[in-house]
């Protein structure tokens, strides 16, 4: 069995828009990581969509949801009223003005679902690790 990553909106955002700042290091670390499995939110798609959409297009926002849907090319983690309660209590913890409900909701989802790695380029992150029981990617 294959370890498992969680992905981040912002990780996404750099792979699929060539004009991101951070679109040639996401795309030098993604060869590096095919003995993983990977796995996302809804949560984590709908703020990408609307990220590619407001930054690259919407070509390009419409383009990776159809990518998404037709190649399957990850576990999608579905946020539903169970998770709600675990992600409001995480959100009302954390006191740093710039960590968002979305942010929240991922760190609920490592916790729940076990998942050992987060790919992200948000560093804030790294003060999490040891709590959730996650290593970062790239950190």
């Amino acid at each position: 069995m294959k370890p498992i990553v969680f992905i981040d909106t912002n990780f996404l955002c750099a792979l699929y828009n060539n004009k991101d700042s951070l679109h040639e290091k996401a795309r030098e670390i993604w060869p590096t990581l095919n003995e993983l499995d990977y796995v996302v939110s809804n949560f984590i798609l709908i703020e990408a969509y609307t990220i590619l959409a407001q930054r690259a297009s919407r070509v390009q926002a419409i383009a990776f949801g159809n990518y998404v849907r037709r190649e399957n090319p990850y576990t999608i983690v579905w946020i539903n009223r169970d998770f709600e309660n675990d992600i409001w209590q995480i959100f009302k913890q954390i006191k740093d003005k710039n960590f968002s409900y979305v942010d929240a909701s991922i760190l609920a989802v490592l916790k729940k679902e076990k998942i050992g790695h987060l790919l992200s380029f948000d560093e804030g992150f790294a003060q999490f690790q040891k709590t959730f029981g996650f290593t970062l990617i790239p950190a």
